[in-house]
This record gives structure tokens, sequence and C-alpha cells, in this order.
């Protein structure tokens, strides 16, 4: 998701400089900070995003199995990433746990939603008990308490995997379906990245990705591809418009500000609503 400290004032770089905050004073950021704030889009991102795109094709068309295994590498990755974000401010979620509950998700939708379940029951337990292991291990002042600790663990991973495990269904289910709506959402992303990079207010990258879904559904209601007839074309994209936008948000919410979110995370935040919508809708539309 584009994020909007891109959108800082012309003299910050001089009063950051001049009232520097130790690392030791960093804490988990306001609500508002924690959705909206982040840092410059330079880099290679929007190259990754093409690569992503393409890498996904290919592991569709392979197969169930390659998808899960790229969706897990992927969400693997988030899980530790959103973790080590947590303990830079102080918190001590099991970074080990956190991204084995991403990677372990989507590997077990590949068998089916009954393994989702199971693997999201012992994720909760495996959290618990990675949490009391690391209270009795920490015998100083402060030690985190059980609970904050498995807390701030599946907050770390259990989220992305979820996303990551839905979008496997997805392809279970139907490789087409699952085609449309990659395409749906990097369609979002690309039209976020483009046109929020360096936005003045941060709605604009939001409502550009939208408009490059509603553009690609009226295609898709034109040519009717796969299973969607056109007016299942306009409700699912129309989904896809409303919940790419709302899991960025998400995504940002899971760690302490924005710019703490890695790319693990923004590879897959657009998919953490988005996903689990569109594998319901698709069971239900296909009966």
């Amino acid at each position: 998701m584009t994020t909007a400290s891109q959108r800082r004032p012309r003299g910050s770089s001089s009063s950051a400089s001049a009232s520097p905050v130790s690392s030791r004073d960093r804490s988990p950021a306001s609500w508002a900070e924690r959705l909206v704030s982040g840092e410059s889009l330079s880099g290679p991102r929007g190259r990754l995003g093409v690569v992503w795109f393409f890498v996904a094709v290919v592991a569709a068309v392979a197969g169930v199995v390659p998808l899960a295994v790229l969706f897990a590498l992927v969400a693997g990755a988030a899980g530790l990433q959103t973790a080590a974000a947590w303990r830079r401010v102080r918190r001590r979620p099991v970074q080990v746990v956190a991204g084995l509950l991403g990677a372990l998700l989507p590997p077990a939708a590949a068998l089916g939603i009954a393994f989702v379940g199971l693997v999201a029951l012992v994720a909760v337990v495996a959290s618990l008990v990675a949490a009391v292991a690391t209270a009795r291990g920490g015998a100083r002042r402060g030690r985190p308490v059980t609970l904050a600790v498995a807390g701030v663990t599946l907050r770390s991973g259990f989220f992305t995997g979820i996303g990551a495990a839905t979008a496997v269904l997805v392809a279970r289910t139907d490789t087409v379906g699952f085609l449309v709506l990659l395409v749906l959402v990097s369609a979002y992303e690309v039209g976020d990245y483009l046109v929020g990079t360096g936005a003045s207010t941060p709605i604009e990258g939001p409502l550009a990705g939208m408009a490059a879904v509603a553009v690609l559904t009226f295609a898709l209601s034109v040519f009717q591809l796969g299973p969607f007839d056109s007016q299942a074309a306009w409700v699912f994209g129309g989904m896809v418009a409303a919940a790419a936008p709302l899991g960025t948000f998400l995504g940002s919410a899971l760690v302490p500000s924005a710019s703490a979110g890695g790319p693990g995370l923004r590879r897959l935040d657009a998919w953490l609503l988005a996903g689990p919508a569109w594998a319901w809708m698709l069971w239900g539309y296909l009966g």
C-alpha cells in the first residue's frame, strides 16, 4: 500500500535533525500514524510487484502445490518481518513461531479448508506455549506478560497466513477464478502505487486503485471470463474494490507503524480481506 509520509512538509528534514529521538524512546505509534504514515516508496518496489505478478501466474498455472509454496514463502517472510518490527519497539513476539504461522497455513489450504482450521487451532496453542516458555526464560524485570506475547505473535503471522491460505483455497476451487482475483488485486496495487506515491492526501492512491479495479471489472463483465457472468463480475469486482484498500489499512494496523511493514506484509496486505471474501463468495456462487 502507498502510505502518506511521502507528503512531508518542506521543513521536516531540518526539524528532524534538530530533535533526534533515541531508539529507546520508540513506542507503538498512534492509530492514525499506524494507518497512514510510512517511508518514501523509493527503490525497486514497482519491479518487484511485476515479478510477483508473473511468478504468481506461472505458479497458479503449474498447480495448487507450487502456488501454495509461493504464498507460504511470502507469508512466512511477512510473519518474521512483522514480529521483528514489534521487537524493535520492545514487544516480545516469538519470531520463529510467527514466521511458521504464516508459512504453514498456505500448504494446509492446498489440502483443504479443514486442514486450514486444524493448523489455525494449532497456531493458537503453539503461540501460547511459546509465550509461556519465553516468560519462564525471562528472569529480569519487565518480562512480557504471557498473553501479550501470544497475542503479538499471532498478530504478526496469523492474519497474513490466513490471507495467503484463502488465495490458495480460491485456486484449489477454480484456477481462472484465482487468476481473475490476482489481476484485480494487482490492478488495485498498481493504481495505488502510481498515484499514491508523492500524493498530497492519503486517499488519492486508494481511489486510483479502486478506479483501476473498476476498469478491469468492466472488461470482465464484457468478456465474462471463467465462471463469472456479467452481473457476477460486477459483484466480485466491487468487493475487491472495497476490500483491497481496507486490507492495506488492516496490514498497517498489524505493525507498530505503517513504515514498519516489511515487503512480505506489503505484498499480501491487499489480500487480507479480499482473499477470504472472494473465497466465500466463490463457493456460494459455484454452489
